[in-house]
């Protein structure tokens, strides 16, 4: 083996190999102890270069252990591809899980479009409306007589009920920015 494998911290054996003649054959400095974790190697100790994450690899030097048996190997080549397969299946789940957030994200942007439209027609009508009452009751109170001054009463209370509606519109303005709230913590929470 030519390439020093990955490593895991172990205590009990680390460090610069002091009692170990040999040298790493490029820098010829001493040697570092490690213990193998990745394959059918792992657990292994083994000696490397002193050098870490150098550009260029010179660092397995020799095993101290003996290589495992046949059933320890495969069992930790069993244990190996277990782990990578949960690793790839978390890493789909990842990608799922943004492809929620994104679909979650353009829904809520076309439901801001559609409020915002509907917020532009609502008041559009109110404006519309409230002028219309306006000049009809101004043509009503100049030249109307005794019993239309009824009508412009029922207007009056019109207007009344209007300025309540557009009461109602707000409130209903102030629930959809909650529900925006609301899905901006989903999101926050999708994002973890």
């Amino acid at each position: 083996m030519d390439y020093a494998p990955d490593t895991v911290d172990d205590t009990g054996f680390c460090g610069i190999a002091l009692d170990c003649p040999e040298v790493c054959r490029v820098h010829k400095l001493q040697l570092r102890k490690c213990v193998a974790f990745q394959g059918t190697d792992t657990g292994r100790k083994f000696y490397m270069c002193q050098i870490l994450n150098h550009v260029m690899n010179c660092g397995f030097n020799s095993w101290l252990d003996p290589e495992w048996p046949e059933t320890l190997k495969n069992a930790l080549a069993t244990l190996w591809e277990k782990y990578h397969r949960i690793n790839s299946l978390r890493i789909y789940e990842r990608i799922e899980n943004a492809n929620l957030v994104k679909e979650i994200t353009d829904e809520k942007i076309n439901i801001e479009k559609k409020y915002s439209s509907l917020v532009g027609d609502v008041n559009k009508f109110m404006d519309d409306t409230e002028i219309k009452i306006h000049k009809d009751t101004y043509a009503n109170i100049m030249g109307k007589t005794e019993d239309q001054k009824g009508e412009v009463e029922a207007l009056k209370d019109e207007v009344a009920n209007l300025k309540e509606a557009q009461k109602t519109q707000a409130m209903i303005m102030r629930n959809c920015q909650d529900n925006k709230d609301k899905l901006m913590r989903i999101k926050a929470i999708c994002d973890e």
